[in-house]
């Protein structure tokens, strides 16, 4: 198996050469080279419960990052669901493909128009898709009439596919775009339907440049039975890239076959043209092994996992009334599978500034609010992301705080454990997010300097006092949680001054609550925006007020003064 897994991959990587043409903006092709669950299922509604179904399917079996294919509605467009089906996915390791639909009216959908694709654009550009390629099939089966305005018009659809993939394209190269899939076995009749030969060749009659613009060809392969080949087979995609050379499209396109299955008996009605259940899934198997081995085709999405009703209750995965499944579901699930590793963007950010200066010698521990603005669920348990800086010199440590699930778009408070080193100096710094110890997504410039230690310039006077004699002063300074983070004692106050040097643990240029004690004081406190230099703290007057040495006035007070009449003495002048 590991053999066959690494030529497919070979395979690939030589066929995917040709699609690096600098012509137009391209999605990101590198993801279809990296490890690939193909397998997919196609949903009707992404419900919370069909889409944990759906894992429960594509990624058994060592499975991982397995595709579902979504409809999106032109009437649809509500940022909280979608995001919130995104959101699901991601969590659940699904990659979506999304098909663009309109909307349903007289009896059929109505047809799109040009001047609705700048608004579906910038709708889907709005939402955190799951992985970097934005995977979008532009429409369903126009050669049906009832699936365009109810008119067969390849004139039309061509000029509509062109603007809606140029569109898409100009907001955002990550959306990876394909062709409305087709129905390979619809006849040319009376303005219902039209041969898929006749249609894309007046499609590339119309739009020749339209294939510069396309990703990815969206193939329906329904078979007529197991055994045949060509169109309207299992492999019915090959017959249509055949179709494309032949009408003078180069391009090499990787296939996503976003429909596929049989149908079964077992529904509303049973129908005995099909298959029983049974029998359906073994064709199943069979079919999906061979298409996993495929290295043009980078995804199969069967149609469809739970459809409750007509018309496509025989074509359901979920048996019609039930949470149960037919056979083919657990068929499926025994397939061996590889475990996907998709691309997807990691982008951190940290919305507020990083210290510019810090003091040598030092010991920090700095609040950093870190956001994921990027696509991947950060787990430093499962995968060990965890935060690193580049740059700093060999005599300085640090240590992060544990990330631990952080998802898109969530804030939160890590803890930066820095000690600096012994030399002043200027660094170009630069955080980064690495996973298994190898760094990935973004990273953040932070300019620091580290600088000598400091002083401060204490005055303060005593109540009573002309001069605050005295080596007993005791002066603190907090941060802003409250945490001493520098202190000195038993130190002189002469002249009602005092000067604090040697000063550490601070971030130059923020502010501080700075506190001076003195035994039978009131303490007194100020606020202080440090500098590298000519630091200057002002006290009010110290008052003579806390016999008891708890650091306020109470009635307590009064009665340690008359258990002591000697501390009377702190109210004669000198």
């Amino acid at each position: 198996m590991k053999k066959i897994i690494v030529i497919s991959l070979l395979l690939l990587f030589s066929f995917s050469f040709s699609f690096f043409k600098p012509v137009r903006a391209q999605a990101d092709f590198a993801d279809l080279i990296a490890p690939n669950n193909k397998l997919g299922i196609h949903l009707a509604v992404p419900s919370s419960e069909d889409m944990e179904k759906a894992a429960s399917l594509v990624n058994s079996n060592n499975g991982d990052w397995g595709y579902i294919t979504l409809v999106i509605h032109q009437d649809d467009m509500n940022k909280d669901k979608w995001q919130g089906v995104f959101n699901k996915a991601r969590e659940l390791h699904l990659i979506p493909i999304v098909r663009l639909a309109t909307y349903f009216e007289s009896g059929h959908w109505h047809a799109p128009e040009i001047q609705e694709a700048v608004k579906l654009a910038e709708f889907l550009n709005s939402l955190n898709w799951v992985v970097k390629n934005r995977y979008l099939v532009l429409f369903n089966e126009p050669n049906h009439a009832d699936e365009w305005g109810g008119l067969l018009s390849p004139q039309n659809f061509a000029k509509v596919t062109l603007a809606y993939a140029k569109t898409f394209k100009e907001i955002n190269p990550d959306f990876f775009i394909m062709m409305a899939g087709f129905d390979s076995a619809a006849p040319t009749d009376a303005n219902q339907h039209m041969n898929q030969v006749a249609y894309l060749t007046k499609v590339l009659q119309t739009q020749p440049e339209l294939f510069d613009y396309l990703d990815g060809w969206a193939s329906h392969s329904y078979p007529k039975n197991r055994y045949n080949t060509g169109r309207n087979s299992l492999k019915n995609y090959l017959w249509e890239l055949a179709l494309l050379r032949s009408l003078g499209v180069k391009k090499n396109l990787p296939v996503f076959i976003t429909e596929s299955g049989w149908s079964h008996q077992e529904g509303k009605t049973p129908d005995y043209n099909f298959l029983p259940a049974e029998k359906v899934a073994q064709q199943t198997v069979d079919y999906l092994q061979e298409i996993l081995n495929d290295s043009q085709v980078i995804a199969i999405t069967p149609f469809i996992l739970n459809y409750q009703d007509e018309p496509f209750d025989h074509f359901s995965w979920q048996k019609l009334n039930s949470t149960e499944f037919y056979q083919q579901y657990e068929a499926t699930q025994k397939i061996l599978k590889i475990k996907g590793q998709p691309l997807q963007v990691t982008k951190i950010s940290i919305p507020h500034e990083l210290p510019a200066k810090i003091i040598k010698n030092s010991t920090y521990q700095i609040a950093l609010t870190l956001r994921n603005d990027g696509q991947d669920i950060w787990d430093s348990s499962l995968d060990n992301y965890q935060l690193q800086i580049e740059g700093l010199s060999k005599d300085t440590d640090y240590f992060f705080s544990d990330l631990g699930t952080m998802l898109p778009f969530e804030e939160k408070t890590i803890w930066l454990h820095l000690k600096t080193g012994n030399q002043a100096e200027k660094l170009d710094l630069k955080i980064f997010l690495a996973k298994n110890q190898k760094m990935i997504g973004n990273q953040i410039d932070w300019k620091l300097e580290i600088v000598p230690e400091t002083t401060i310039k204490l005055i303060a006077k005593l109540l009573f006092k002309r001069k605050s004699l005295g080596d007993d002063f005791k002066f603190l300074i907090y941060n802003e949680n409250q945490e001493v983070i520098f202190q000195t004692t038993n130190f002189p106050m002469k002249n009602n001054q005092a000067e604090i040097k040697g000063l550490k643990n601070l971030i130059i240029g923020k502010q501080y609550r700075l506190v001076l004690l003195k035994p039978f004081y009131l303490p007194r406190q100020t606020f202080l925006e440090i500098n590298e230099n000519n630091n200057l703290a002002q006290f009010k007057v110290l008052l003579p007020f806390d016999f008891n040495q708890d650091g306020r006035l109470s009635l307590n007070d009064l009665w340690s003064l008359l258990k002591n009449p000697l501390l009377f003495k702190l109210w004669l002048p000198n």
